[in-house]
């Protein structure tokens, strides 16, 4: 299935209440021996004065894909990749990604867990326009079989 992933995009922001070690344990839950050959720093001033810090990531290589896809499926939950199913038209877009918004604080106790706050770690994963259609790339890249009875 990674051969229709394109590209993986994890990013996330660490204001200054928060332990940047902290949320580096976090991100190494969604991505673990890729984390620290493939981030990128960003210092930032926020609107207050305070210090911000971007961390970005974006996997190209086949390689770190399929590492990252083994990884990120081993830790998300059945019931998160059917949630992911069930809201699929509002975490898909039309150009063929699929836009995960990951909560910090699970993923720093090693979770992976969904989330709409704020605040998330943020996973944006481009299919390949060409080898289907999104919805069915999704299901495969998720191995969530039968998902019309999940309704």
């Amino acid at each position: 299935m990674e051969r229709t992933v394109q590209s993986v995009e994890i990013s996330t922001i660490i204001h200054a209440t928060e332990d940047p070690e902290k949320v580096e344990v976090a991100l190494t839950t969604v991505m673990p021996s890729l984390f620290s050959k493939l981030t990128t720093r960003k210092h930032l001033e926020g609107h207050h004065g305070n210090p911000i810090t971007t961390l970005n990531a974006k996997l190209t290589k086949s390689a770190d894909i399929r590492q990252f896809t083994q990884h990120f499926l081993e830790k998300l939950p059945r019931d998160e990749r059917l949630r992911i199913v069930r809201e699929l038209n509002l975490l898909t877009d039309e150009e063929g990604n699929l836009f995960i918004r990951v909560d910090k604080q699970s993923a720093f106790r090693g979770m992976l867990t969904l989330t709409e706050h704020d605040d998330p770690i943020r996973v944006k994963i481009k299919f390949s326009r060409f080898s289907g259609k999104t919805e069915g790339l999704v299901k495969g890249f998720l191995e969530v079989e039968e998902p019309d009875k999940i309704r």
